[in-house]
Parts: C-alpha cells; structure tokens; sequence
C-alpha cells in the first residue's frame, strides 16, 4: 500500500513538473502569447487568469462573469458581417457538465459555404469546483481535434461563475466544427478516487462561439442545390425570399407551394419562413418564379421554349445567388418545380432545361418519411442517422435519445402499451452492483434493469456471454411503454449508469473504459394503435399539421386563398406548407389551389382556409355558427367560450363561466387574428382550418404564433386568438371524428365517456336477461307439472 501511495505522488510530481517544462522556452524563460487584452473591468488579467495556447497565437481575455461589465467583441473589418451563437443555440440547451478526472464534452458548430471566416473566438462561460488543485487541474480545448488552449485554475476563482475568450484560428475551420472540453481535474496529492464528486466542472448554455465572416462568392452551378439558399452547416432559422415577375395566379402560387414543401423537408428542425416579394430582388439568396410574359425589372435572363432551372448572380450583389424558376407559362413553372424538388440529383451547370418529367404516383396514407411507420414493428436503427448515436461511452453518460414522431390520430385509449423488443449490449460490471439502465419516454420512467455480470442471469434458460471480442455483453428484454405516455412527437431515452470498482484504495480506475448501445435491431411495435380521433384539434395542426399531412403529399388537401392574395397572405400559405413538409420530410405536389368561390372544388377535400376579408366572406357563408369570424373592421363571435390556457388547464371561474352571449357582432379598428378548426360544411368527417385576420400584419402573426415552441404549446381546441403576444385557446362548438376502428371498439369508446348511461343499460340488459330466464323457468315448470 505505501508503495503504491509513494508511485502515486511520483507520477503526479512528474506530471506537474513536464507541464512546467512545456511552458518553459529553451532558455528558461516563460512563454507568452500576445499581449493580454484588457479584461471587462479595465484592468489586465493576471497571469493566472491567462489561457495557456499550445502555439505562440494570442492569449484568453479572462474576466468574471458579472452583469456589470461587458463583453468585448471581434473588431469588425471592412465588409464583415458578426454573428454570435451560444451553446444553447447549438442544442446544449441545459449546458455541459464534465465530472470525473477526465470529463468530456463536445459542441458543434458550422460555417456557411458562402462565407468565409476572417476571425473567431470561444467566449466560454464556467464554472469550477473549488476542490480542485491548480497545480494538477486544467481545461484542455481542442478544435477538430487540435488541442488550441489549455485553462488553469486557481483557488481563489473556484465556485466563481467566469468568462474566458480564447480566439479560435480561422484557418482551422470547415463547414463542421468540433469543440471539445476535457477536464484534467485532481483533488489530492494522494490516492483519489477518480469519480469523486468534487470533481466536477459545469459550462453555461450561454457560452458562446462568435464568428466575424466575410461573403464568399459562389459560382452558378445548380449541382450546389439546396446551397446557398438553405446551407446544411447553418443550424439557424432559415429565410428564403420568394419573387415574382407579377402578381402570381394560383397556378403559380401552387409551383411555388411546392417548393416550400421542399425547403421545409429539407429544412428539418428548422423553421423557415418564405417573404414574397413582387418585382424587386433582395438582398438575400432568393428563389425567382418568371414566365416568358412576367419577368423581374433587373434580372437579365433569356425567355425559354421549355421548363427551365436556372443559377444566377443577383445584379445588385454578385455574392448573392438566385434561384430562377422558369417557363413559358404557369403550367411550365409547375414542371420546373416539380424537376427541382424530385430530380436535384441530375442537376448541373448553370441551367437546366426540363424536356419530359413523369411525377412519382400518389403515396398511400401514413407513409410520411420523418414519421415511424405504425404498420409494422420498426427497428430503433431506422430513426436515427448515425449508428453512433445508440452508442455512449463512459460510467455515466449522457442517454442514449431517439425521436420517434408519430401521427396525431393515434388511439392510446385501453390500450396495455407499445411492445419494445430491447436488445442492448454494455461492458459487464467485475461483480454484481448497482449498475443499471432505465428506459424513458418524453422523459418519463417507464422501467429500470439491472446491468448483470458476465455469465448472470435471472432467467435460467440462457445465460449473458461475451457478444464480440470487445469484452461487451448483450442483454433483450420485453419492455411495453405505456400507451397514455406517447403523444405526436416523442424522445425515447436509454440512461446508462455503470457503477466503477476499485479493488482498494490506491487502485486506478480507467473513466472512459465502459462502453453501452443499444441494439439496432431492437424494435418498437405500433401497429396495435387503431387510427381514431376526436376533431378539431389544432394542437393536431400547428405541431404535425395533421390531418393534411396524413397523406405526405397532400393529394387530400386544398388550399384556399384570396382571387388576388397579398404579398402577407401568400407568405402564410408557403410557412404552413413548409410547416407541412418540415413534419412530413418530404414534398408535397398533389395539394390544390383555389379561391373562395370555386365551392364546387371543396368536395371530399381537407381545407386550408387563409386570407382576411374575402376568407371571412365564405366564414360567414358557411353558417353563423363558427367560432369566431375576422374581418377588417368587423367581428363576429358565436357562444361564450371557455378559456383555456397554454398549460392545459381550465382558466379561472370568471373566464370559465358563460359570461358572453350567444352571439356578439361589433366593430373595431384593432388587429386581431385566430387559428379556427370545424368540420367541413360540404363533407362530413372531413376538416376545415382557417388562419383568419384583420389585416395581413396579424395574418402573420399567428404564423409567428406557430413557429414559437412556447406559443406554440397554447394552440388546442377548436378556436386559438392571436391578439400581439398573447394566444389564447378555447374549445366551442360540435366535435366530430375521424379514423377507422372496429364498432365494438367505437361502441365502448363512446360509452366510456357516459359511466351513468353504461349502468342504466347495464340494468336494463340484466332485467331483460332476468325476465327471459323467468319466462323459461315458468314454462319448464309448466311443462313438468303436465307430465
């Protein structure tokens, strides 16, 4: 034991004295970095408060964190543009938090290939445990695998919440980036456990990589399709300009729809949004609709004898690209968007002209991509991306998460859960302990299994054997998730926790040695969930755009505007169809587009209702029972809704109460605007969603409204007002169902709402059973008395 204590100290003193020795020039002096900037309270940094580099670049600002001092930023630069992103931004929403002598964490970050970066910077927010001893412990950052700085702590800054800005090479950047944290941390001088829990380091959401960039022109090429106009290294919100050469037709607006389908697909967890403009280009990437007869004042392209997709120069900013879809007519326009959204992959050169194009056939109901298919059990390794991502390292990892988006008419009611057939593999612990994995859905508990040793097993008709020769054992159970626990967007979560050991006190112990995944042939079965909703729902709309996404490509939608909608009323509609493909993953072509007064084309049809008088016209036409009807100046109002707010919970006995009358028709120049559901007035069982708004201003908002995770989560019931910042949601009106079940299970659905008219039937059945089996007891008896 004392030799070992003794070999100990030794490593440790040789460790510190090499790191003192790297520091050291060969003449004994102490290297240095650029001179050290000023920190946010005007004075210089002292010199432990420096970031240690491993070349000779620049040194890290290092100031406190404290609200009344300011950060300094990069020096812009002549045609520079700054952007800052924090890491909560980048997806560490609740942060990092390195534990262990050698904790790690990673942050991603991307630059746009139309950029070019003249000067970056990590301004890393931290804080320290103050266990920790200076001479042993440091934060070693690297950048795409080059360790760029090393942190030292000091006592006196331990518990102290910091800020550190440590510059970033700009040559050592590409489109991905990784930065990487590790904490060298030590306790004592003596034997140390390596997973003590005074070894710990926890990094702010707020930290922040700030890049100073400069536009990089691109060349006309459409094989760079989707980039510029959507760049897959830019995690933000995207915003895709819309232009045409003229007030568009609905023919027009429907190949435009179609594109905004696409760029919402390929989007993904991004939200985008589509401004029109009509005869003007942006000062952004844009994507331009001409025909031979509807060209844009300033774009000098040829007219066409055939669909035509076209990578142009912006002429008032040669570092912008446009998108030019082209035709003779609008007929032309719809086969040119069409060839970009399916055929990208055989696009090349600045043009391409569209000689024949055969649309895919109409795609059955439920099959959207970005969906977990409910015909047939699916395996885990068809949702995610990565096979890396079903695997972790470490004795407590961060969990294992899988996002399973499902549609929003699924039946949970009786149901005894979703089967899950889990097949995992982990590093076996030496002995039985503690170690576990637990399984959780929208993190909530759902079950806990024991990690057994090599050759243990409760169940006697197998026992655990090594799976491959990397030491890992693999374990299956049978797992049912409860029914009432999965909604439309779901993460399923697989938390490790491996317990170490340590043979005695002085032993080492490897932090990264246990390994864990989860089996991608592990399977999770939702096919036993019947098909059946009560509607409206516009929880359904606003967060899988259900029911027109039922079907991927909208061949059962029809979207209603304006004869000649608004420059605000077209960007409503290309948002929701963006919306639509963003949940489905994929385009959408077979939509419809028609105005108010084609009734006749609204037959078997879902409806998309958007505008502001002309929709409030057909609102009013339809009967005087709607919810609430938007005009400019006007507003109608049926019944006295109760309110019910964002958490799901009925709002107070006042706004509860029947306070309004039936019906309630008033004027007023405010803005006001509402998301209304109800079953269509020309086919039953089918849907109706109309944005309705005094102006386009507040047609707007509700798409901002739904574009908010927070607001977002306020939107249910049948009527949602959009009034500024506020969203309120009611439930007025009749409901009505959609879906395919069995009657039996249609029957005990509705009746289990009724618990009082099940047991007056239940007694009515049992007297008509008691009088049929009196009536037989009286005519046996009979009958015997006669013999």
């Amino acid at each position: 034991m004392q030799l070992r204590a003794s070999w100990s100290r030794y490593t440790k003193v040789t460790t510190l004295c090499l790191l003192v020795a790297a520091a050291m020039d060969p003449g004994g002096v102490m290297r240095a970095g650029a001179a050290p900037t000023a920190s946010r309270t005007g004075k210089a940094p002292a010199p432990a408060d420096t970031a240690t580099a491993p070349q000779p670049a620049s040194g890290a600002t290092v100031s406190p964190d404290t609200s009344s001092t300011t950060v300094a930023t990069l020096p812009a630069a002549p045609g520079t543009s700054q952007r800052t992103v924090t890491f909560a931004q980048l997806g560490q929403t609740d942060g990092l938090r390195l534990r262990g002598t050698e904790g790690t964490a990673d942050v991603n970050f991307g630059i746009r290939l139309d950029q070019s970066v003249a000067s970056a910077l990590l301004r890393l927010r931290y804080t320290y445990s103050p266990a920790l001893i200076p001479d042993l412990s440091q934060l070693k950052i690297y950048l795409n695998e080059e360790l760029i700085a090393t942190l030292p702590f000091n006592k006196q800054d331990g518990g102290k919440n910091l800020v550190r800005e440590i510059p970033l090479d700009p040559r050592m950047l590409s489109g991905f980036n990784r930065v990487r944290l590790v904490l060298i941390g030590h306790y004592t001088m003596e034997c140390e456990d390596p997973m003590h829990s005074s070894l710990w380091m926890d990094i702010s959401p707020l930290s922040e990589i700030v890049t100073s960039t400069q536009p990089l022109a691109l060349r006309n090429d459409l094989s760079t399709l989707p980039a510029p106009f959507f760049d897959r290294h830019d995690n933000r919100d995207q915003t895709i300009p819309f232009v045409f050469g003229a007030q568009p037709s609905l023919d027009v607006v429907h190949a435009a729809g179609v594109v905004a389908t696409w760029a919402g697909a390929i989007g993904d967890y991004r939200r985008t949004r589509f401004p029109v403009s009509v005869n003007t280009l942006p000062s952004k990437h844009a994507i331009v609709f001409v025909t031979n007869d509807t060209m844009v004042p300033g774009l000098d392209v040829p007219k066409v004898e055939a669909p035509t997709l076209r990578m142009v120069s912006n002429p008032n900013d040669p570092s912008l690209k446009l998108l030019v879809v082209q035709g003779r007519d609008a007929k032309d326009l719809e086969t040119a968007a069409l060839a970009l959204v399916s055929g990208r992959a055989a696009l090349s050169g600045d043009a391409t002209r569209i000689e024949a194009l055969a649309p895919l056939p109409p795609r059955p109901a439920y099959d959207a991509p970005r969906w977990v298919r409910t015909d047939r059990p699916v395996k885990l390794g068809e949702l995610i991306d990565n096979p890396s991502d079903l695997q972790a390292n470490g004795y407590m990892p961060w969990p294992i998460r899988i996002q399973l988006n499902l549609p929003a008419d699924l039946l949970t009611w009786e149901n005894t859960g979703v089967p899950m057939d889990l097949r995992y593999r982990y590093t076996p612990p030496v002995k039985p302990d503690d170690s576990s994995m637990s399984v959780a859905i929208n993190d909530q508990f759902v079950r806990a299994y024991r990690l057994r040793p090599a050759g243990a097993s409760t169940d006697k008709s197998h026992m655990l054997v090594e799976l491959l020769s990397d030491g890992t054992m693999a374990d299956r159970k049978e797992v049912r998730i409860p029914a009432f626990q999965v909604a439309a967007r779901n993460s399923l979560s697989f938390q490790f926790a491996m317990e170490p050991h340590k043979e005695g006190l002085c032993s080492q112990t490897i932090t990264n040695a246990a390994r864990s995944a989860i089996d991608a042939d592990s399977t999770i079965d939702f096919s036993g969930l019947p098909h059946y909703a009560e509607m409206p729902n516009l929880s359904f709309f606003v967060g899988s755009g259900f029911p027109f996404t039922k079907y991927a490509d909208l061949s059962q939608t029809t979207v209603v505007v304006s004869k000649s909608p608004d420059k605000a009323e077209l960007e409503t509609v290309f948002s929701a169809l963006g919306q639509f493909g963003r949940s489905t993953g994929v385009y959408a072509d077979r939509f419809e587009v028609v105005d108010t007064t084609q009734t006749d084309r609204f037959k078997d049809r879902d409806l998309l209702v958007v505008g502001t008088n002309e929709a409030a016209g057909l609102l009013t036409r339809w009967g005087k029972n709607l919810p609430l009807v938007i005009d400019q100046t006007r507003r109608v109002m049926t019944s006295a809704p109760q309110a019910y707010r964002g958490d799901g919970v009925m709002g107070s006995a006042l706004a509860a109460s029947n306070i309004g009358p039936a019906r309630m028709d008033a004027q007023s120049s405010g803005t006001l605007a509402a998301l209304v559901g109800f079953e269509s007035p020309v086919s039953r069982s089918r849907s109706v969603v109309a944005i309705n708004a005094s102006s386009g201003d507040a047609l707007l908002s509700v798409v901002d409204a739904m574009d908010d995770n927070i607001r977002r989560a306020a939107i249910h019931g049948d009527l949602a007002v959009v009034n500024g910042e506020r969203t309120d949601s009611y439930r007025l009106g009749q409901t009505y169902f959609v879906g395919d079940v069995n009657w039996w299970t249609r029957i005990r659905y509705h009746l289990s709402s009724h618990p009082i008219l099940v047991g007056l039937v239940a007694l009515l059945a049992a007297f008509a059973i008691a009088l049929k089996c009196f009536g037989w007891l009286q005519r046996r008896a009979t009958r015997r008395l006669q013999k």
